[in-house]
């Protein structure tokens, strides 16, 4: 979960309209989520629910609540309660995608977080498509994404060709990240799972 907080903690502070206060208070409540922390996962939420109250158009905040939402739903006993928090957050995911499908961020975020959900719940598929998707379009136009998110993006991508038995493809998109030099623990990442392969 350290690897998706690097990645997802950048994306959020990137948020353009959210002041850099509450900016701040949503990374730090999303990173203590992910580290097993539930009461930060539903003050994230809360937080999140209120910002959109405020900005309803803001997908990136959207996606993000989806994703808190598949945190939620981890920290839940088996049951309805778990299943539903689990709906909702790839609804919101989903929705985010389809209301912003050429914001990389929003696509970024949502694919990550489908890498990250267990392999039973079938959204693996999703996002890898949205992975090779977004290495096609940062390929054309690198400023679709800051360096350190394509720096992510380069490690999921690999991992999710790793995971496909592409051994040659995640070792091409590994290497590709490796000429990426915003994030030393992602550059880290990526070198280690070369080191691996």
């Amino acid at each position: 979960m350290n690897r998706l907080f690097c990645g997802l903690l950048a994306l959020l502070l990137c948020a353009s309209s959210a002041s850099a206060a509450e900016q701040e208070r949503i990374a730090d409540l999303y990173a203590r989520g992910l580290a097993g922390d539930e009461k930060a996962v539903i003050d994230c939420i809360a937080a999140l629910e209120a910002r959109l109250t405020t900005e309803p158009g803001d997908q990136l905040a959207r996606v993000y609540l989806g994703s808190a939402w598949t945190l939620r739903s981890r920290d839940l006993s088996i049951g309805p309660g778990k299943l539903s928090a689990l709906r909702k957050g790839l609804a919101l995911m989903d929705e985010a995608a389809a209301a912003a499908p050429n914001d990389a961020k929003v696509l970024l975020l949502r694919a990550v977080t489908n890498e990250a959900l267990p392999v039973f719940l079938g959204r693996r598929k999703v996002a890898r498509e949205q992975l090779n998707e977004l290495v096609g379009l940062v390929e054309k136009d690198p400023a679709r994404l800051s360096p350190a998110d394509q720096q992510l993006l380069f490690l999921k991508a690999g991992e999710a060709a790793q995971r496909a038995g592409e051994k040659a493809r995640a070792r091409q998109l590994w290497e590709r990240g490796l000429t990426i030099s915003a994030d030393a623990k992602l550059q880290a990442e990526i070198k280690a799972a070369l080191d691996h392969l």
